[in-house]
């Protein structure tokens, strides 16, 4: 019996199409290899711990429009604690503490009231943070309209741009990582004047961070796999889809690794392209350009290090560390209100480290601390985790975009989503959601 509409992977993006859909009317199954959803984004409980830990430590903005939407629908936008404005804390060599804390100001007086007040900028760098905003006000310099524009990476623009060395290694290097999850020598600048546009220059409320009060799993899964069913559908775990059945140039449902075939009129893909591309025939894949520039995404990685102390290490909830191998710390125990003395720290764009064993990483990670919190050198370490999530996203690379794919593909009934699609934005969850949503629109269009 064919079902109306069969998505296979249960991460944000193929959660984000089934919600919808479902929510339209349509019959939804959805099929999830794994003993549980959330795919590259999810949170588990640590076994030597019990403790909650995400696979990679995620924030939301107040510029996830599509994202707040969806948890609004499933009902669990409670979870996400949002700043009344934007507020991030840096930790400078000397362990010094700075801040930068935008006003409630129109758009873009927030940002640059904020810089001009802070004390994480020289004069001179205030300066060239202004003269950055009127570009992108203005949109003059546009890494789009720029000449080779879309050739330009993130660290050439900013240069063209007048942003100091320092600031770019202080400031906006640490937003170009923590955005794109790539090095600014690397990413695309088409993507990170994006990013800014959206996050920075457009309005307080969108500049807003987001961090989750519960383990991410438990902000989207198993409240939108309940959305689904109570509209009829169904979410099944371990179903294990190996290939597309795919006839006559259309798309008629899945095989399973047992042999099993699943009929559809409407398949819709929401798992990884180096995944995906795996599910079609190989003949297919080199002979139709739409699949074979799929093959040109590469991965970036994505490094997490969870330490537990026998007492507490800092009282800031989450900041940026400068002049470190590690980027970002978040103080887990002290978001989650557990009382937990552990914090997690992340590494991203992690190409150069990814092949390092994991004590050598942990040990890096405690120099790091050592370096920066007081509190870190009469601590105790009393356990440590490693997350390497090796394909934790696509490398947002000068000339991305072109490899990337819409939600339509030249297989009818064939569609696909998620963050690795063309969204216009980099592997966020905002891009996972989004291009759900999109995928959906398209399917209730054709169908």
């Amino acid at each position: 019996m064919s079902e109306d509409v069969l998505i296979i992977g249960g991460g944000f993006a193929g959660l984000a199409a089934g919600v919808a859909l479902a929510e339209a009317g349509r019959r939804v199954r959805l099929l999830e290899q794994k003993p549980y959803l959330g795919g590259r984004a999810r949170s588990f409980q640590e076994a030597a711990t019990g403790s909650m830990v995400d696979n990679g430590q995620h924030l939301f903005m107040g510029c996830y429009h599509a994202t707040l939407k969806f948890l609004e629908t499933i009902g669990t936008r409670e979870r996400i604690n949002f700043q009344p404005q934007l507020r991030v804390q840096f930790i400078d060599p000397g362990r010094k503490v700075t801040e930068l804390r935008c006003p409630s100001l129109p758009s873009p007086w927030h940002v640059l009231s904020g810089v001009f007040l802070s004390n994480s900028f020289s004069f001179s760098e205030k300066l060239d943070v202004l003269r950055m905003g009127k570009a992108l006000r203005a949109g003059k310099n546009s890494s789009e309209s720029a000449s080779l524009g879309n050739q330009l990476t993130v660290e050439t623009w900013l240069q063209q741009l007048g942003q100091s060395e320092r600031l770019r290694r202080n400031f906006w290097d640490l937003i170009c990582i923590a955005a794109m999850n790539e090095d600014p020598r690397i990413a695309s600048a088409v993507l990170f004047e994006r990013v800014l546009r959206r996050a920075l220059f457009t309005s307080p409320l969108d500049s807003r961070l987001g961090i989750p009060l519960k383990g991410l799993s438990e902000c989207y899964t198993d409240a939108a796999a309940q959305t689904i069913r109570g509209r009829g559908g169904q979410v099944e775990l371990r179903r294990d889809v190996r290939s597309f059945l795919i006839t006559e140039g259309a798309c008629k449902g899945v095989r399973l690794a047992d042999g099993t075939a699943i009929e559809a009129d409407t398949v819709l893909s929401a798992v990884p392209w180096y995944v995906f591309t795996g599910l079609l025939p190989l003949g297919l894949v080199s002979s139709e350009p739409f699949f074979s520039r799929l093959l040109d995404l590469q991965p970036a990685p994505i490094i997490s290090i969870y330490l537990w102390f026998d007492r507490p290490v800092t009282a800031l909830d989450f900041a940026g560390l400068r002049g470190t191998t590690i980027q970002w710390l978040f103080n887990r125990g002290r978001l989650l209100g557990t009382g937990e003395n552990y914090v997690s720290l992340v590494l991203s764009g992690a190409h150069e480290h990814i092949a390092r064993s994991k004590e050598d990483l942990r040990d890096t990670a405690l120099g790091d601390l050592a370096s920066l919190l007081p509190g870190v050198q009469d601590a105790k370490l009393l356990h440590s985790l490693v997350i390497k999530e090796r394909f934790a996203t696509f490398s947002p690379r000068v000339g991305v975009e072109s490899m990337r794919p819409s939600a339509g593909t030249p297989i009818r009934g064939l569609f696909l989503a998620g963050d690795w699609t063309d969204t216009g934005l980099p592997a966020t969850i905002e891009g996972a959601v989004q291009s759900g949503y999109t995928a959906a629109q398209k399917i209730l269009q054709q169908n």
